[in-house]
């Protein structure tokens, strides 16, 4: 199979390793492009000859790729991968509704998506969607073995309107536990703080699936305390709270386990060796390259064999019961 790569950089989080990893499984050309070149992305796509290869692959910025309807509906063997669908469902997201619209214009794209319930919504909603979840960069992010001098921590940013209920929630744990909000520059300095923190406390909350935090903050032997998303989420990563991580439904179950951990060091020794593991296991790049193959070796389907408009309609209240 020839397959051409058409990627971000720099992106964060920087997923060239998937790209790289799948030169091992099959014939691979990758093409890196800047943001500004992205600001072209039509010039930038008659670059290339499709025809030559079997699958292509968009890794670019959605608020490019959506005004390239025209070129990408012509391109056989099209997969688009995904990270920020879950925004079709965020109230405060600009881009709310906006996914499900381009894919229903670009019939012929196959899309990878890295929640499993947000897939399986579009999949609801007649679009080609598969589930790969989000990973790391197991070559620049890992357990360093150093002290952690960081009880809680948090590394990322609040200020967009899509994380208005993470910001909040994450305020509030600063106010009350000394939560150290914290930023770094990507790579080095990045992993460097996490390897500081001892829990990382997540909170994807009002997302609908695990942000790549998740499993690099495991990666690099973090605790993980993490809001739970439910809806079959956790059984398709794997996740078992008391197991690998620790997950919270509302306030009250995380101030809880936030004294448990305070109060358990040996459960918090367990929990970071196992989660580290599971990251290895799960979301490794290097793993998580061999699910994108399968999700592209199955041949493509055209326009046709995509539910039609009274199909989709159809389907429509049990999408709304869904969301709610």
């Amino acid at each position: 199979m020839r397959v051409l790569v058409l990627a971000s950089m720099p992106r964060q989080p920087d997923n060239h390793l998937l790209w790289e990893g799948l030169r091992e499984l099959a014939e691979v050309d990758i093409h890196y492009f800047t943001k500004q070149e992205q600001k072209k992305l039509g010039a930038v796509l008659r670059r290339f000859e499709f025809a030559a290869y079997d699958r292509v692959i968009c890794d670019l910025r959605f608020c490019y790729l959506v005004r390239e309807r025209r070129i990408l509906s012509g391109i056989s063997g099209l997969l688009i991968y995904e990270e920020d669908a879950c925004q079709e469902f965020i109230e405060h997201s600009k881009w709310k509704g906006r996914f499900s619209k381009f894919y229903r214009r670009v019939p012929n794209a196959r899309v990878v998506m890295t929640g499993f319930q947000v897939c399986r919504k579009f999949q609801e909603m007649g679009v080609d969607a598969h589930f790969v979840p989000k990973g790391f960069d197991s070559s620049m992010l890992y357990d360093m073995g150093q002290e952690r001098d960081i009880p809680l921590g948090f590394v990322g940013r609040l200020e967009s309107d899509a994380y208005l209920q993470r910001r909040e929630f994450l305020q509030r744990a600063k106010r009350e536990f000394g939560l150290q909000i914290l930023r770094t520059e990507p790579g080095d300095e990045y992993r460097k703080m996490l390897n500081r923190i001892g829990v990382f406390i997540s909170a994807d909350i009002g997302l609908g699936e695990y942000m790549a935090k998740n499993f690099e903050a495991m990666a690099c032997g973090c605790v993980l305390l993490a809001f739970k998303q439910g809806h079959g989420e956790e059984e398709a990563l794997g996740l078992e709270s008391e197991r690998q991580v620790l997950l919270y439904e509302d306030r009250e179950q995380f101030d809880l386990l936030v004294k448990r951990l305070q109060d358990e060091p040996e459960l918090a020794a367990r929990l970071a060796a196992a989660g580290r593991a599971l990251a290895a296991q799960r979301f490794d790049y290097k793993v998580l390259c061999k699910q994108l193959l399968q999700v592209l070796e199955p041949p493509f389907g055209s326009s046709s064999d995509r539910p039609g408009f009274w199909q989709r309609l159809r389907a429509l209240p049990q999408l709304i019961r869904r969301i709610a």
